[in-house]
């Protein structure tokens, strides 16, 4: 990195940060401030942020950038809202924002970077990569506040996949809410919602496939349905149904719907299945592109299922 023996101990702390350092860890690293200027004007050292410098050579990364907001003002910011949904790994973020969360009174610019202030306390925290991060559940919170209700729906669709608990959220909304909040409002409804539903979908792309076909024409939509034969053993769970005229909708992504095991096992579910007399219709990128015609091919499905079925 540097021939500089002044560097050694700063280059141990920014190799665990991504390659960034605040002017506090350089101190406490040994490196005054007359140091600093020697290996800033050397170029072992480039300004991050404010009072944040990045070790030279280091490859430039999203992780980085981020590491470097949260380490301004003497270290106050988190990473919060949309870098802290992707440093979750949540469905559906992964843009390049650098998002973080200063103290309430801070007035803290850093370049390319959307500064909230707000309280975090430490039972909302988490560490990331090495970045300190909003809790996941708090992360879902703040997003309520700057996401459309789609991307919310999605999010939250994530959370309980991974099995997560809605009162764990709803604790902390409730304990965030306050009149005329939009977020926590938000949360709660949703949580409220779900616990009614008791469903989560299998994947976003069902949601998507659900907005494509959705039509006064066609019968109530189940999302999630289990079939069983009539002695009410389990034959399978496919993403959506018509009960009412036992047709089965596959989401048919290449995400999830793919491999030699996955095929042999919806072969034999479908074919026990078909037995019991329901059929099933697969739509995937393409019909979510162009919903009319998804509409219309369904419509036309359920309407010769009718007929076949005397409903």
């Amino acid at each position: 990195m540097t021939n500089s023996p002044l560097m050694g101990g700063v280059g141990d702390v920014a190799a665990s940060h991504h390659a960034a350092i605040s002017r506090s860890q350089a101190v406490a690293s040994g490196l005054g401030t007359p140091q600093i200027r020697r290996e800033l004007k050397r170029s072992t050292l480039r300004v991050g942020a404010p009072n944040v410098f990045l070790v030279h050579g280091a490859p430039t990364t999203w992780h980085q950038a981020l590491m470097a907001a949260t380490l301004t003002a003497n270290g106050a910011g988190i990473a919060s809202y949309r870098a802290a949904a992707r440093l979750h790994g949540l469905d559906g973020f992964t843009a390049d924002l650098i998002e973080v969360t200063v103290p309430r009174g801070r007035r803290v610019r850093v370049p390319d970077a959307i500064v909230h202030q707000g309280f975090v306390p430490d039972t909302h925290r988490v560490e990331i990569d090495g970045i300190p991060c909003t809790s996941l559940a708090r992360t879902l919170i703040d997003l309520a506040q700057v996401v459309t209700t789609l991307e919310l729906e999605r999010a939250l669709d994530d959370f309980q996949r991974r099995g997560y608990s809605l009162t764990w959220l709803e604790q902390m909304a409730t304990e965030l809410h306050r009149p005329g909040q939009r977020g926590t409002k938000l949360v709660l409804a949703e949580v409220a919602q779900r616990r009614t539903s008791g469903v989560v979908r299998g994947s976003w792309f069902e949601k998507l496939i659900e907005l494509a076909i959705a039509s006064p024409n066609l019968p109530p939509l189940i999302q999630q349905h289990v079939i069983r034969t009539e002695d009410g053993d389990f034959i399978a769970q496919v993403d959506l149904a018509f009960p009412s005229v036992r047709l089965g909708i596959e989401a048919h992504s290449r995400s999830f719907h793919t491999g030699t095991h996955r095929e042999v096992i919806d072969q034999r579910r479908e074919n026990r299945a078909i037995a019991e007399g329901w059929q099933f219709s697969y739509l995937g990128w393409a019909d979510r592109k162009s919903p009319a015609q998804a509409r219309a091919f369904l419509e036309k499905v359920v309407a010769r299922r009718r007929r076949d079925l005397g409903c």
